[in-house]
């Protein structure tokens, strides 16, 4: 066994599921040595002194402001550290901690990302070097990096039967329930947009759809904030709901009652929740732009929502830029996946089983258990 794991054990939000991702895979291949509970102090039940100190490779999928956890007390001869941008703003300051690390190698989850990595390499002086190798390395100013992509992936999201069909049912009784959800304070979610087409969608429908916000208590706070700055109230027909700690039986089960996920993200380093709601069976209305342009956001039963090509500002750091999203496109959208709904939902529901076995952590991060073996 040669490695030591790094990330979140606790709940199970986006880094708690890619770490949980990672390690299942590691185990699996007999490669995982040890883990560390980025979050132990939010109630793991890790061990005080996890194995591993000494393993040949360190892996990272917790958040990069705790990237140096990997030097304290650990000796690893090779340093993997995942890097998701949300923007064409990759923090400088974290990056620069990244190479600080001896013979760091650079996950990203998307090609785009990777371009992004590649372009704050540039800014810091560091050169691409065309060295026949198949991952990206770049060299300069002291450093040596290569970065790897390397999509996420889903495991144990499923088509929950019952609930599908009684979703079919509630369908052709006049319900249309459309979800979207949000853990952060920021504008790359597309929820301010969202909510500012759905009385446009409301205006082309004859019947009555729901639209479930599921927003932890940071998106929530900011959401509010935005509207009340937009002279804005919560338009009809919708309900916020507190994000819960939901594994992935549960989110299945919640999934396959909605009819429509909604993701019109602006800014994504990967996007988890398309790919969870394809696992199940579940149409999706998504934008595929920055990590949803990684080839999950795409395929039988998902709804393209389209956007303008022109980059704008975005609340994701310092000169940060993002495609924009309109209400008119996330409407537009809405409306067809309403009017087109059985069609969509049956395609969604033929394709559940490949989309859980081509985007799965085992196939999605084959290459790197190649490299760590």
């Amino acid at each position: 066994m040669t490695v030591r794991l790094y990330g979140r054990a606790v709940g199970h939000g986006s880094l708690s599921v890619v770490t949980a991702g990672f390690r299942e895979v590691l185990e699996g291949a007999g490669l995982l040595e040890g883990f560390v509970a980025l979050d132990k102090s939010g109630g793991s039940e890790e061990n005080a002194a996890p194995a591993g100190a000494l393993a040949r490779d360190g892996v990272f999928t917790g958040n990069l402001n705790l990237v140096n956890a990997m030097r304290v007390g650990a000796k690893h001869e090779r340093h993997w550290v995942q890097v998701t941008p949300n923007s064409t703003h990759v923090p400088p300051k974290l990056l620069g901690a990244v190479l600080q690390l001896p013979n760091v190698r650079i996950l990203s989850a998307s090609a785009w990302g990777t371009t992004m990595i590649g372009g704050a390499f540039a800014e810091m002086g560091l050169r691409y070097v065309e060295d026949g190798n198949i991952w990206c390395t770049y060299r300069g100013q002291g450093y040596h990096c290569s970065v790897h992509t390397m999509g996420h992936g889903v495991s144990g999201f499923v088509p929950v039967e019952a609930e599908i069909a009684k979703t079919h049912e509630d369908y052709y009784a006049g319900e249309f329930r459309v979800v979207h959800f949000s853990t952060t304070d920021g504008e790359r979610k597309g929820t301010l947009e969202l909510l500012k087409a759905w009385p446009m969608f409301l205006s082309t429908v004859r019947s009555k759809p729901e639209l479930l916000l599921v927003l932890d208590h940071h998106a929530r706070a900011a959401l509010m904030q935005r509207l009340a700055f937009e002279d804005m109230v919560l338009p009809p027909q919708t309900s916020i709901l507190a994000r819960g700690d939901m594994d992935a039986a549960t989110m299945s089960a919640f999934l396959c009652q909605q009819h429509l996920v909604c993701s019109p993200s602006r800014g994504e380093g990967f996007g988890l929740c398309p790919l969870q709601a394809r696992a199940c069976g579940v149409p999706v209305a998504t934008t595929v732009t920055t990590g949803h342009s990684a080839g999950h956001c795409e395929g039988p039963g998902v709804m393209r929502i389209a956007q303008p090509s022109d980059l704008v500002a975005i609340d994701d750091g310092p000169d940060a830029l993002a495609p924009a999203v309109t209400p008119e496109s996330i409407s537009a959208t809405l409306s067809g996946a309403h009017d087109n709904w059985i069609d969509l939902a049956t395609r969604s529901r033929a394709a559940a089983r490949g989309v859980a076995q081509d985007w799965s952590w085992s196939a999605q991060l084959a290459p790197l258990v190649e490299q760590l073996r």
